[in-house]
């Protein structure tokens, strides 16, 4: 919540330094993260191809996904979120497709 300016003549004038965050949220927020990127990791491997070559785009990607995920739990974290971040931006840059407007219809002349 912005809080009031003491000095100044605008008694509605807004501080807009943002609040010291609390610690308690943070740690919160960095193990919620740790957790989904686990899961979203968990999920991937096992919608995985079974039957893949090893030089298979989708396979080569899931085994990078798994050395993330052994060898630097937090930088998975930090990769996830910059996909997510880059998907939503895929998402919302596509504008939703338009009904194509329909032709007139033709008058039907009376006999």
């Amino acid at each position: 919540m912005p809080r009031h300016r003491a000095a100044g003549g605008d008694p509605f004038a807004v501080d807009s330094a943002p609040l010291p965050a609390l610690k308690s949220v943070h740690h919160f927020s960095k193990a919620w993260s740790h957790i989904a990127a686990e899961q979203q990791v968990v999920q991937a491997l096992h919608r995985g191809p079974e039957n893949a070559g090893p030089l298979n785009a989708h396979k080569l990607v899931l085994r990078s996904l798994s050395l993330m995920r052994t060898l630097s739990p937090d930088y998975l974290r930090h990769f996830m979120a910059h996909m997510d971040t880059l998907l939503w931006l895929d998402q919302a840059s596509h504008k939703p497709p338009t009904a194509a407007p329909r032709p007139a219809r033709k008058a039907r002349s009376k006999p």
